[in-house]
């Protein structure tokens, strides 16, 4: 019993440390519209987007376009600051502007944590 206590302490501290590696930003947002969130960097190197995806809100039965949250994930790759820019645009609508735009800040250390803070 000792061991597997200490097993299951030795995995969820291995899961914690794996978590400030890694880190998500959510944004509300409805494609039946048109519309979508875009990720851009200001530079390269000290993160990576791992993925990207939409996910509905759980609607009643029958209920269509009730719209969700895009999910941005991402992972520390080298220590440095980056700026994210997340705009909300119709991506053929090249001469109009975006909806929305959201810039967080994402810094990582020396140890590769990431910390993601809106601006």
């Amino acid at each position: 019993m000792k061991k597997y206590l200490c097993l299951c302490f030795a995995v969820l501290l291995c899961g914690c440390a794996g978590m400030q590696k890694q880190k998500s930003v959510e944004l509300e947002g409805n494609p039946t519209t048109g519309y979508s969130w875009i990720c851009a960097m200001s530079r390269e190197g000290v993160i990576r987007e791992l993925s990207s995806e939409y996910v509905a809100h759980r609607a009643a039965r029958g209920i269509v376009g009730s719209g969700g949250k895009f999910v941005f994930s991402f992972k520390a790759v080298a220590p440095g600051d980056v700026e994210l820019v997340f705009s909300y645009l119709r991506a053929w609508e090249k001469e109009t502007p975006a909806l929305k735009t959201v810039v967080y800040k994402a810094t990582v250390d020396s140890r590769k944590n990431l910390k993601l803070i809106p601006e």
